[in-house]
């Protein structure tokens, strides 16, 4: 029978595939071995290439090769929400308006007995009465429920996976940050509170006319707040909205 690689002369043995000698030291049967290759038969050899060519396919890829996933954080500009676009100021200015008369309205349903009495007495009163300063502290009691309803109102739903009051929804808008993301609780808390006190004690709506100078078209209680109103998912408007844009 043949063998693989040299069988020692004078002796009977079985076959053996690619030995080396005992007294040669080598890298082992996959490296390369330390006897030269005239040591071998050519099947031995022919052997031996073919493992080294199995293991270099098989042999993992480097780790500088490999693709790894990014966790580092948007630059500051760079990346907005899919639910956002544009800066928008016509549509925002409409959906105010409707939030402020959905407000009233429910308030005016509850207050609505108060509230008439208050500006009956307020007629028929003398000046610098005592009913007519009872008058006029249940107008600024209702006034002060509006305003908090408003901004009870606002921090709930704009806080909210929504994003946005319901004359928002209505129209096409959403509040968010600077960055086009969704603004935190404090943010909103700030732009509905301070910003809408401040905002709405200057005269002539001076500090919702602001955003018309600016390129973001942020209004003095967005600055207050850090905040911005932009158009609601550009890709799908529509061309109701487009209008007040």
């Amino acid at each position: 029978m043949a063998t693989f690689g040299k069988k020692r002369a004078g002796a009977e043995q079985a076959p053996r595939f690619g030995k080396r000698p005992a007294a040669t030291t080598s890298a082992g049967v996959f490296g390369n071995p330390a006897h030269p290759k005239g040591d071998l038969s050519p099947e031995a050899r022919a052997f031996l290439e073919a493992e080294r060519s199995m293991r270099n396919q098989a042999a993992p890829a480097a780790p500088s090769s490999i693709p790894m996933p990014s966790y580092a954080s948007p630059k500051s500009g760079q990346t907005q929400s899919k639910s956002a676009g544009k800066p928008v100021f016509g549509r925002r200015v409409v959906a105010r308006i409707f939030d402020e008369l959905f407000v009233l309205i429910a308030v005016g349903i509850i207050f609505m007995p108060s509230l008439t009495s208050a500006i009956s007495a307020l007629a028929s009163s003398d000046v610098g009465s005592p009913e007519e300063a009872r008058a006029n502290i249940e107008i600024l009691k209702f006034g002060a429920v509006c305003f908090l309803a408003q901004a009870l109102y606002g921090i709930l739903l704009e806080s909210s996976g929504m994003q946005a009051t319901i004359g928002k929804l209505m129209f096409g808008a959403v509040v968010t940050d600077t960055n086009g993301q969704k603004p935190t609780l404090g943010a909103v808390i700030m732009r509905n509170t301070l910003g809408r006190l401040v905002v709405n004690m200057i005269p002539f709506g001076g500090g919702y006319a602001v955003g018309l100078f600016r390129g973001d078209r942020r209004c003095l209680h967005d600055l207050i707040g850090n905040t911005m109103v932009r158009a609601r998912a550009p890709q799908a408007e529509s061309s109701y909205s487009q209008v007040f844009a």
